[in-house]
């Protein structure tokens, strides 16, 4: 009788400790991959939708927990404020989701390729994937590439953006 006690212990020890670790190894609203990303880029401007913009990019507690404090600019002898770095980051993303909206939301674009111009940033426990090229084709058949978004944030095999282009 023991034993069984002792095993149903054992076993929910085992159900908490994988909750956990399930919930530490996801990221919410990440995706699988920049191009799964652009995909969802170019659905939320096609529906005209500035919200679904803003929720493919790190949110405050993420930015401000853990990529915030890797950032150079955090230390010395910068020591800008995490609230000030992320009240400047929110306010060029919020600009430029709206300007993106206006400017492309509502024509039927088509999501061709992501691509990205600029060297990769490794910081410790993600990486930055910078220069951002968006590639999409309008309706009249003609592709454009579009320097909309900011970086993207890879941590793991999951990708969010980082920031919108104002």
């Amino acid at each position: 009788m023991k034993w069984r006690i002792v095993l149903g212990i054992i076993l929910l020890v085992l159900l908490i400790v994988s909750i956990g670790w399930i919930k530490k190894t996801s990221w919410a609203g990440s995706l699988d991959s920049p191009a799964a990303l652009g995909h969802a880029v170019v659905d939320a401007l096609n529906r005209g939708d500035v919200d679904g913009l803003h929720r493919l990019r790190v949110n405050r507690d993420e930015y401000l927990s853990w990529i915030w404090p890797t950032f150079p600019a955090s230390r010395p002898p910068y020591n800008f404020t995490a609230d000030f770095a992320w009240s400047n980051l929110d306010k060029k993303c919020v600009l430029g989701a709206n300007s993106w909206i206006e400017r492309y939301g509502r024509q039927d674009l088509v999501f061709t390729a992501i691509q990205f111009d600029r060297p990769t940033e490794a910081y410790k426990g993600f990486k930055l994937l910078r220069g951002t090229v968006l590639i999409v084709q309008q309706a009249s058949g003609k592709k454009v590439e579009l320097r909309i978004l900011g970086s993207i944030v890879k941590k793991g095999n999951r990708y969010k953006l980082l920031s919108y282009e104002d």
